[in-house]
């Protein structure tokens, strides 16, 4: 099954100027031929994390609290789903970032991708 599963994190651009919202996206599509089920358990279904020389400055789920309820989503062949967020740097100094996407499932998928900041 997770062979059939393709994740992807990406930013809406490569480079951002000091202070400028970072756009953020997880996405990931059922591959294979078959519907997939994906099992949660609590309410979150996703979450971002910024990382500076590995080490992590801003957590969407920070501060947030999750209802402790399973679910699931289902993801017919073919079929995409997408998590979007936007991160506001307050005090982000210029120079490489990376984020991590993660789909919160049992088990978890996680993806990278890398942006900078240029004063």
């Amino acid at each position: 099954m997770r062979n059939d599963v393709l994740v992807e994190t990406r930013t809406e651009k490569s480079n951002y100027s000091v202070g400028e919202e970072v756009k953020m996206s997880i996405t990931m599509e059922n591959k294979g031929r078959g519907t997939i089920e994906l099992i949660f358990t609590s309410a979150q279904r996703y979450d971002f994390l910024v990382l500076k020389d590995g080490k992590e400055i801003w957590r969407w789920s920070d501060g947030k609290v999750f209802g402790m309820v399973l679910g699931h989503l289902l993801l017919k062949s073919g079929e995409k789903q997408t998590y979007t967020e936007a991160w506001k740097p307050e005090d982000a100094a210029p120079g490489e970032y990376e984020v991590i996407g993660a789909i919160t499932s049992q088990p978890a998928y996680k993806t990278a991708s890398t942006f900078k900041i240029s004063s």
